[in-house]
């Protein structure tokens, strides 16, 4: 019996852990350069960095975490922009909850409701917690997650990404894997 208990706390540890680590589908941008049908332009003074986030998502917690960490650490030089999905049939409290309060905390984010998911669509965007930087230019330099886990908070590759493009204009890694709810929503908008 206990030996039974041990495999079955075992198998749930493994299956808990695999979960964390197992990456969502990366949304494709449709291009190399910023969409059209966006209803805001990319910043022509700074990299542009766009988040798309389902406000029902619990992984999206860590994104958050390291979009403010990412904003610190890149001192004003980054226009940021959180795209919070609402499909047309969504309760009325479809955005209450603490993902947007934990946004609006954040300093020198602009925040937008993302009603019928037309700019995710746009962006080619398929998981709470995508991220896209466009150069000053409007040429993609970057699409990814920004944590390296499910709900996991801390340095990784694709916040290093970020900062380095910011930093230097250029990066090594143009894409990561992104940990999230899908943003099923944007999925049936496309088709």
């Amino acid at each position: 019996m206990i030996a039974a208990w041990g495999v079955a706390v075992i198998m749930g540890m493994y299956g808990l852990v695999s979960y964390q680590m197992t990456p969502a589908v990366l949304g494709q941008p449709p291009g190399k350069q910023w969409p059209a049908g966006v209803s805001f332009s990319h910043n022509s003074t700074l990299p542009t960095l766009i988040m798309t986030l389902h406000p029902q998502c619990p992984c999206s917690r860590a994104s958050l975490h390291e979009l403010a960490e990412l904003m610190a650490r890149s001192a004003g030089r980054l226009d940021c922009r959180i795209l919070f999905v609402q499909p047309a049939n969504a309760p009325a409290d479809w955005l209450d909850g603490d993902l947007w309060r934990q946004a609006k905390a954040i300093p020198n984010v602009t925040i937008s409701v993302d009603k019928d998911c037309r700019d995710a669509a746009a962006f080619g965007a398929s998981t709470s917690g995508q991220v896209m930087v466009y150069d000053r230019s409007g040429a993609l330099r970057f699409s990814g997650g920004i944590t390296d886990g499910r709900g996991h908070e801390g340095d990784n590759a694709g916040l290093f990404s970020v900062l380095d493009l910011v930093r230097s204009g250029k990066s090594a890694v143009a894409a990561t894997p992104v940990y999230g709810c899908s943003l099923g929503v944007c999925q049936i908008k496309r088709k």
